[in-house]
């Protein structure tokens, strides 16, 4: 028997696999990276726009003046109006726009954590001392600074 005179058709061949739709894996895979994309630009948006980095920069600008002019006073009377205004903008206007003395030394001592006490005292009071005291150190000062911007409002650390 002669294979050659059989009647039958050509072999039908799949036709070859294309790129479109994507599986299923793929949608899942680039829902994620458009979630995570969008996530992480709002995260540096937010991040950005934090009035705490805007403290920080007008702090570092303070301590910059104060290594050119030497000026303690004029030192301690700008941390204070810019502990003030960052206050004035992490909390609501009527908790803080009144407070002085002793009652600003609490709140600032109670809405931030890590802060040396008498730093923050020596900045309450400077303004408003006729001299600043010799034994002044403006680096434990500014650090106490640094660490309440940093911190207000992020809750006090708890005693272990």
């Amino acid at each position: 028997m002669d294979f050659s005179e059989i009647p039958l058709k050509p072999m039908l061949q799949p036709e070859a696999i294309g790129w479109w739709p994507p599986a299923p894996g793929w949608w899942l895979l680039l829902v994620l990276v458009v979630v995570g994309a969008l996530l992480l630009w709002r995260g540096l948006q937010r991040r950005r726009r934090d009035p705490r980095r805007h403290a920080l920069q007008e702090l570092e600008q303070i301590r910059q003046r104060f290594e050119a002019q030497g000026d303690a006073r004029a030192a301690l009377v700008d941390c204070n109006a810019l502990l003030k205004r960052s206050a004035l903008t992490l909390f609501r206007r009527q908790q803080v726009a009144s407070l002085s003395g002793q009652r600003w030394l609490q709140f600032l001592l109670d809405n931030a954590r890590g802060c040396d006490a008498s730093q923050l005292q020596r900045v309450v009071d400077g303004p408003y001392r006729a001299s600043v005291d010799a034994d002044l150190d403006i680096a434990a000062l500014f650090g106490s600074c640094r660490q309440w911007i940093k911190t207000a409002g992020k809750g006090k650390q708890k005693d272990v």
